[in-house]
């Protein structure tokens, strides 16, 4: 298995865990509702998992919808511009690697300084802060190679400069 097909399988698993966790905000909230509506009480843990959870699957999720091509992106000037557009396409993927860098960085010392400190996070439950500082290095990490894959030109990883076409998918 190459380093291309092993990002690509964490990328679709990553999507995956993401499309989940949207999923269980959507139906946690709906009990939410239906508990409080029905005078029943109120479920306090459920706002602190669901925070949790969208900001982890935000992250997550990130390189992914990258690889789909996704990101929000000007299709219209990138094809108006011609060569200059995948010139400004290649410059803006090595900023994107540049940022995935940085949160990569910044994301793995934080987790480190958490875990060393012993931090946690005191509200519903105690939960330690590394872990919920982890999502950071490993999105920038996730990001970073297929930041790193679309500059070298991996067919899977470039998406094609047409808007049609993308609209299509």
């Amino acid at each position: 298995m190459t380093l291309r097909s092993l990002h690509g399988r964490v990328l679709e698993l990553s999507g995956t865990l993401a499309g989940l966790a949207y999923g269980a905000i959507a139906v946690l909230m709906t009990v939410d509702i239906a508990v409080r509506s029905l005078g029943l009480g109120t479920l306090g843990w459920l706002t602190e998992l669901t925070e949790y959870l969208l900001y982890a699957s935000t992250f997550l999720a990130a390189a992914w919808a990258l690889r789909q091509g996704a990101h929000v992106r000007v299709d219209i000037l990138l094809v108006y511009l011609g060569l200059r557009g995948r010139i400004l396409d290649r410059v803006m993927d090595a900023v994107g690697l540049a940022v995935a860098l940085v949160l990569l960085g910044f994301g793995a010392a934080a987790v480190i300084a958490a875990w060393r400190a012993g931090a946690t996070q005191f509200r519903t439950w105690a939960t330690p802060e590394w872990l919920l500082l982890l999502p950071l290095p490993i999105a920038g990490l996730l990001l970073g190679i297929e930041f790193a894959l679309r500059l070298r030109g991996a067919p899977e990883s470039v998406q094609q400069i047409d808007p049609a076409h993308r609209a299509s998918l």
